[in-house]
């Protein structure tokens, strides 16, 4: 068992019956992808700017 799944043991084994393992599975990497979209469309397409000197 490698470190990563050891701390999701621990963390999600606390949390009750309703979120299941497949769920957690499917929600992170949906969570990371978001993150990642929303960041990328801030810095590329809504980015400040600048003026020029």
């Amino acid at each position: 068992m490698s470190i990563e799944t050891f701390y999701m043991h621990l963390i999600f084994g606390r949390l009750p019956s309703l979120l299941s393992a497949d769920l957690i599975l499917y929600l992170l990497p949906a969570l990371s992808f978001l993150i990642l979209f929303f960041s990328f469309k801030i810095m590329f397409f809504n980015a400040p700017k600048l003026r020029k000197i």
